[in-house]
């Protein structure tokens, strides 16, 4: 096999043909017109198992067969045909992206029904502390957040928790040093902790009494602290003097 056909079976991967199917195809098109024997003999490939690869194939659109004097021969489509696959693909990706929330929710159901007790998650990088961002977001609860800063960098592009399901304060070190971003919501005590080179830990703790525990605490501290205003939609804010 060629450097060339090797690299055609790599670039025909991704729109989802096996490589013996990407064979079979480049093979066709590069002999116009075939018998499943014919392919069998050329590709070294069990008859039986050329003519299954043949069916998914003409499924795919990507071949064609065709009955003449001398019994059935197989075609393969022009290559722009390919564009069509890429359609279907993509329908078929957003189809799953808007049953997503749906799946992932009755999954979750499963999940915490099977469970009794308490658990602890763990999260690292910036995906992790989006996924507790999400976490939150999802449930639909205003968050919140007690900070020293007062200026914070942008940091976070879950856009809908910042604009619609955020709160900030600002509370003095001489208050309470804070060294952790805390959140508390339901039953859950969640910590993200910025380590250096950018880089973040958080953990989430699902556990009633520890989250209530942490609740009466935040609420002492939140009426003593001052309103950070949002300056931008990615986590953006500043102290309101």
């Amino acid at each position: 096999m060629s450097d060339k056909t090797d690299n055609l079976l790599g670039l025909l991967g991704p729109f989802g043909l096996t490589q013996e199917e990407a064979r079979i195809y480049l093979e066709l098109l590069e002999k116009r017109m075939a018998t499943a024997l014919g392919l069998s003999r050329s590709l070294h490939i069990g008859r039986t198992k050329v003519y299954r690869i043949l069916d998914k194939l003409i499924e795919k659109e990507l071949v064609i067969q065709q009955l003449d004097s001398g019994g059935f021969k197989f075609v393969a489509s022009e290559p722009k045909q390919l564009e069509l696959l890429l359609t279907k693909k993509e329908a078929e990706l957003m189809s799953l992206k808007k049953t997503l929330p749906q799946v992932v929710g009755m999954l979750q159901t499963k999940v915490d029904s099977g469970k009794s007790g308490s658990k602890i998650l763990y999260y690292r990088g910036q995906e992790g502390l989006s996924q507790v961002n999400w976490n939150m977001l999802r449930k639909k609860i205003m968050v919140r957040t007690l900070t020293n800063r007062t200026h914070q960098k942008p940091y976070t592009k879950v856009v809908e928790m910042v604009k619609n399901w955020w709160q900030l304060r600002h509370i003095p070190k001489s208050v309470l040093e804070i060294r952790a971003d805390v959140f508390i919501y339901n039953n859950v005590y969640a910590v993200c902790n910025f380590l250096d080179g950018g880089d973040v830990f958080c953990f989430e703790i699902y556990n009633e009494n520890v989250a209530q525990m942490q609740r009466e605490i935040f609420e002492e501290l939140w009426k003593k602290a001052k309103l950070m205003s949002i300056t931008d939609q990615k986590g953006g804010m500043k102290l309101v003097e």
